[in-house]
């Protein structure tokens, strides 16, 4: 039998030599995936390990990888987390959650958590111990958490349509103990650069947030309808906060402060933006000051006199010299500068004192 002539077999050999590297390429690529998956499986159970030595229980019932060959996909189903070494335990639950980053770019995590979410935890402030149940479900919500390097250490949240009730838990059973939802929460947070102490910046926006609670309702209503504020927490504790009955006394002891460099709050008759800081004085009730601007004032008056606050006349004649004086600093048409403080338990707006401040500890 003859042989090929050399051209032809030149040209059969440059046709598959790049299919061969490609089979070769694909096959090491698949052994470099299974061996990053199998390490992340370790590191993930390196970490449980680590975390149940510092008295923090994390536990799955199945974990799965997948995502071949795009990505790298961690799907957990019924997973917990909580601490139980604390006088105010807490413990998460969810139906699943779901894990997702890029082979190459392991410190960019994408976390979904689709289904119901609970959280148990113990309030200790009360003559004894209450347990409660807050039962949580949303259309979305998805995580971004980028540990890349310091400076470009951030997380990311957004929550759609989400609904909470809360139940309190006794020998005798549970009832319904208020209930919360939001069509909108984003929170975006980051340490703050080129600061050397315990600090994060932070900005959140919320829209439509309600929510029922035994008792009487606030005087502004349930309803707030925008809540949008960049602010920044500094000087926080040492360490992972393990319960806020240790974590806000430590908080009000080191002067942890609450920066708001902007700020917007539509809240019933409220219609608020400005600027300000807040603290926790001596008995862990808010303190600080604002400078804010308020629009609608008409009907701030008419809320603060049917809630009993304040007399009509009274509270005419307590903003009539701060209308006046925004009208001279040139302050936008129709909105008044208002001071805010709170001091010693109370809430002033302007020269009202508008509510009374509770410990939040």
């Amino acid at each position: 039998m003859s042989r090929l002539p050399e051209k032809i077999r030149h040209v059969r050999w440059s046709l598959i030599a790049p299919f061969l590297v490609l089979a070769v390429l694909a096959g090491l690529y698949s052994i470099w995936w299974v061996n990053l998956a199998g390490r992340i499986e370790t590191a993930l159970l390196d970490w449980q390990q680590e975390q149940a030595g510092r008295g923090v229980s994390a536990t799955w019932q199945k974990l799965e990888t997948g995502g071949f060959p795009y990505r790298l996909q961690l799907a957990i189903t019924e997973p917990e987390i909580g601490l139980t070494e604390t006088p105010d335990a807490w413990r998460w639950t969810a139906d699943r959650l779901v894990a997702q980053m890029l082979p190459y770019k392991l410190g960019h995590i994408i976390i979904d958590a689709p289904g119901p979410q609970t959280v148990h935890y113990t309030d200790g402030r009360a003559e004894g111990p209450q347990h409660f149940a807050v039962h949580l479900d949303a259309e979305t919500f998805w995580a971004s958490l980028v540990d890349e390097d310091d400076d470009s250490r951030r997380i990311a949240i957004d929550i759609a349509a989400i609904v909470a009730n809360r139940e309190r838990l006794s020998d005798s059973g549970s009832e319904l103990a208020g209930s919360a939802a939001a069509t909108r929460l984003q929170l975006h947070a980051r340490p703050s650069p080129g600061s050397e102490e315990n600090s994060f910046d932070a900005a959140f926006r919320g829209e439509d947030i309600s929510w029922t609670v035994p008792g009487d309702a606030p005087w502004p209503g349930t309803t707030i309808t925008r809540l949008d504020a960049q602010a920044r927490l500094s000087d926080l504790p040492d360490g992972l906060p393990r319960s806020l009955e240790t974590f806000l006394p430590a908080a009000a002891a080191r002067g942890t402060k609450l920066t708001f460099s902007e700020f917007t709050l539509v809240w019933g008759p409220i219609d608020m933006k400005g600027l300000g800081e807040m603290t926790l004085d001596a008995k862990g009730r808010p303190e600080g000051q604002f400078r804010t601007s308020v629009g609608n004032l008409d009907a701030l008056i008419d809320a603060l006199v049917r809630a009993d606050i304040v007399s009509r006349q009274s509270a005419t004649l307590a903003f009539a010299g701060l209308t006046a004086l925004s009208n001279l600093q040139g302050e936008e048409h129709g909105r008044v500068r208002l001071p805010v403080a709170m001091r010693e338990g109370v809430l002033f707006l302007g020269p009202i004192a508008a509510a009374r401040l509770q410990p939040l500890y």
